[in-house]
């Protein structure tokens, strides 16, 4: 059993819309659009584990993302993402951003700073990572969004989809699933 939502419809008299016997009401191709609702939802999952050598200098692509074509160039797109890092110098820490690419131009819609930063002075940080942020359509054509991630000290490694604390061995349990998901919102 389905629900359809039909917005500005008025009854002749009353409150009951009644269909005749041997006839159905039936949705139409052409999605009922209003301020703030859901047109479509897309998702994206990683399961691997990504190390890279502590660089403050350079973000790299960590294989989490999604493609999203808007139906309406006015639409927000709500972006939510979920991970996890690992730094294993003490005073470093795996530094994230979300980077939207539309018609081959890339531009930065969030990111993180000191996430999750530890005062001791030996052993490693890490911990959750989860980001969301609203955009906004550039316009019909395809978005792609994805996560890179860089260090924030030039010593040690930094990792995205820690599996386990000596960062080695498959995807074998559900702290390596990051995910990433985009609603296009109507306005």
């Amino acid at each position: 059993m389905s629900t359809l939502f039909v917005n500005n419809l008025n009854t002749a008299s009353g409150t009951t819309i009644t269909i005749p016997t041997g006839k159905t009401l039936k949705a139409t191709d052409t999605p009922i659009v209003g301020t703030g609702n859901v047109i479509q939802v897309q998702s994206g999952q990683c399961i691997t584990q990504t190390t890279l050598s502590s660089n403050r200098a350079t973000y790299t692509n960590v294989g989490l993302s999604v493609t999203i074509t808007p139906k309406y160039a006015n639409s927000k797109i709500y972006v939510n993402v979920t991970g996890n890092g690992y730094a294993s110098a003490y005073s470093d820490n795996p530094l994230h951003r979300i980077v939207r690419t539309v018609s081959g131009s890339a531009t930065i819609i969030a990111s993180t700073d000191y996430m999750m930063y530890s005062a001791a002075t030996s052993g490693n940080n890490g911990g959750a990572y989860c980001q969301s942020v609203m955009d906004t359509a550039q316009s019909t054509a395809a978005h792609e969004y994805k996560i890179q991630l860089r260090s924030d000290k030039d010593t040690g490694n930094v990792y995205f989809n820690v599996n386990d604390s000596s960062n080695s061995g498959p995807a074998t349990n559900e702290s390596m699933l990051s995910t990433i998901m985009v609603m296009e919102i109507a306005q």
